[in-house]
């Protein structure tokens, strides 16, 4: 009797242990997630670092993709320090000549509403007048406020993806 009591507390402390893990590691993936929208925030206004792309790890920004020129890599390396809660940065971006060409606002706001409309919860926010989005000369502004930062997070990466995006300010976009 004694031995099967002594294996259920093993059993249990085993269990909470997973447990503590398992949410320490959702809180963590949780934090490194608003962290890389934030760096996003920072890093997508500037004109020409569209094609970096960021994520943060434990304390630490990870930026790869290109730039145009050696003045951007050294501005994202200024960006970077910018951003609260990151304590190592880790620039693997690389310098090319810039080839998508920019494309026509009306181009780009028709690509963004296609984007919004293939998520449900997008959709309902820009229905009930609170998300807007805004092109001028490539540059988009988003405003509004979606449910969470993880669908915050997919927006950013579905505008990034647009060809002829030159800059996003995200500044008034909460979650």
């Amino acid at each position: 009797m004694k031995n099967r009591s002594f294996h259920h507390l093993v059993a249990l402390t085993l269990a909470a242990l997973v447990l503590s893990w398992t949410t320490a590691a959702v809180a963590q993936s949780t934090a490194d997630g608003k962290r890389t929208l934030k760096a996003e925030k920072i890093f997508y206004k500037e004109p020409g670092m569209m094609e970096v792309t960021l994520r943060a790890m434990r304390g630490t920004l990870m930026m790869t993709g290109y730039v145009a020129t050696e003045e951007k890599l050294k501005k994202a390396d200024e960006l970077a320090k910018e951003v609260k809660g990151i304590k190592d940065i880790r620039n693997r971006i690389r310098v090319r000549d810039p080839d998508v060409a920019s494309a026509p606002d009306e181009v780009l706001i028709k690509k963004i509403d296609k984007a919004i409309e293939a998520d449900e919860d997008l959709a309902r926010t820009k229905a009930k007048g609170k998300l807007k989005v805004e092109v001028s000369d490539g540059n988009v502004t988003v405003e509004g406020k979606v449910a969470g930062w993880d669908i915050a997070q997919s927006f950013v990466n579905d505008i990034k993806k647009i060809g002829g995006v030159r800059s996003l300010n995200i500044e008034k976009f909460k979650y």
